[in-house]
């Protein structure tokens, strides 16, 4: 098992894809996967650019579809909390967060 941050030992080892939308001010695009998922942080992989603790995150959690087929993803919004150059891993929390699906961002690019 991959640990998780030191205090919250509590998650499910799950790799679900997740997109890097925003890191601090930039807006960017890396695509990285979960190892663990908690009702308050995600533990993933770390994205090829330097990132630090502190620093304001935006990314995507694509989960698995809905009866109807539609792809669903969790928009989250939080901070970096840990990061492990060791494993390649960084821990996130979930401030903010709310489900989207293709639909929904359509709709907002519009």
């Amino acid at each position: 098992m991959i640990p998780t941050q030191r205090s919250q030992p509590s998650g499910f080892s799950i790799s679900l894809p997740v997109e890097l939308t925003k890191a601090g001010p930039k807006r960017v695009s890396h695509t990285l996967k979960t190892h663990n998922l908690s009702a308050k942080r995600v533990l993933m992989n770390c994205p090829s650019f330097p990132i630090e603790i502190g620093q304001e995150v935006e990314y995507f959690v694509s989960l698995p579809t809905d009866p109807s087929g539609a792809p669903v993803r969790l928009r989250c919004l939080g901070h970096v909390v840990h990061r492990d150059p060791a494993l390649d891993l960084f821990d996130v929390s979930i401030e903010r967060h709310e489900f989207v699906s293709d639909k929904t961002l359509l709709r907002r690019a519009s």
